[in-house]
């Protein structure tokens, strides 16, 4: 029997052994990935898949600009949901008033009264309700979504039930979003709300029943994309034929950049309250698209709940059923408290 021979990287450290290396005796030499070769591969590709894919995102913008008087919604918006009857209402409501015109809702498994909430929504033609027995179904919703909002959609927002969109110095983001009509996809920034210590889920909107957020290190994007561009859906950020999404100061996302909250923002009201053993941790760990492990290990520390109220701040603009009125600047005064200041 042979030795065994430690595959090695670029540098000569072992990195493990391979089946092929035990029954043949090889050596497998693997590039540092930050060296120059690698960076000049990936460079390559990048440039080889923008050829590639060009003259689709040049078809598709002859055949936008042919078809958008032909567009029904200028701003729809794409949600998975599970057990979220409480919330669908004022969620919808509060999107209706910045801009949204259509909502197309994917219902996984719920066993609430859902559905007598959203008749309503329905009947008026703002709601496409479909059944959507998938695990782990969120990013198979969006691509099923994708194929018809392509034909319906100017632009086309993914987000949660929990996460409020909109603009903190405008009352409408459709006008906001024609000056990113280049763009395959604008990314927007998040602010995490949590249960503003209530042991019980408060009898109020939750606009107004979470004020305290996380520091602004706890944040991440959602995608407002135009579904025409879009090959692969995600989550958070999306994969499209031609060019990348960006925030509003037209940057884009990585780590280490800033967010940018006063163009466009997104309230994340990631927990509701701490009413028995995590009953909304326990609702979030089940909703459709999220891992299990990844949620039964966030909602088993109730640290976690409290990192989300170290702050206090405006939340989302909350107003009458019919969205009228909503005015508040990023870091505006709420119901007269004092102004929060950014961290």
């Amino acid at each position: 029997m042979p030795p065994t021979e430690k595959v090695r990287d670029s540098r000569g450290q072992p990195v493990g052994c391979t089946p092929t290396c035990r029954d043949y005796h090889t050596v497998v030499i693997i590039p540092n990935q930050n060296s120059l070769l690698m960076k000049t591969i990936d460079r390559t590709r990048a440039a080889l898949r923008h050829r590639l894919r060009a003259p689709v995102a040049r078809a598709i913008r002859w055949r936008e600009r042919r078809a958008a008087a032909r567009l029904e919604h200028e701003l729809g918006v794409c949600a998975i949901f599970r057990d979220e009857a409480p919330f669908l209402d004022e969620w919808i409501s509060f999107h209706v008033g910045v801009g949204a015109t259509h909502f197309y809702l994917y219902d996984n498994l719920s066993t609430d009264a859902f559905d007598a909430v959203l008749a309503p929504w329905i009947a008026r033609g703002m709601v496409t309700l479909t059944d959507w027995p998938v695990p782990l179904g969120q990013v198979p919703a969006y691509r099923h979504c994708l194929e018809r909002a392509r034909r319906e959609c100017r632009w086309l927002a993914f987000i949660d039930v929990d996460e409020f969109l909109f603009a903190p110095a405008a009352s409408d983001i459709r006008a906001i979003l024609r000056g990113y009509a280049d763009l395959p996809g604008l990314a927007v920034w998040q602010l995490f709300f949590g249960s503003n210590g209530h042991a019980v889920r408060p009898a109020l909107p939750v606009t107004e029943a979470y004020v305290k957020r996380a520091v602004l290190a706890q944040t991440k994007v959602k995608t407002i994309v135009n579904p025409r561009m879009v090959y692969k859906a995600g989550v958070h950020q999306c994969k499209y034929w031609h060019g990348t999404d960006l925030d509003a100061s037209r940057r884009p996302i990585t780590s280490d950049r800033a967010p940018v909250l006063d163009v466009l923002r997104i309230d994340h009201y990631w927990s509701r309250s701490l009413e028995g053993p995590g009953a909304q941790g326990e609702a979030r760990r089940r909703r459709a698209g999220a891992g299990p492990d990844r949620h039964r290990l966030v909602f088993s520390r109730r640290g976690e709940f409290e990192r989300r109220d170290r702050r206090g701040d405006p939340p989302a603009r909350s107003g009458d059923q019919a969205g009228v009125g909503w005015g508040m600047s990023v870091w505006g005064v709420r119901r007269g408290e004092e102004r929060g200041s950014p961290p």
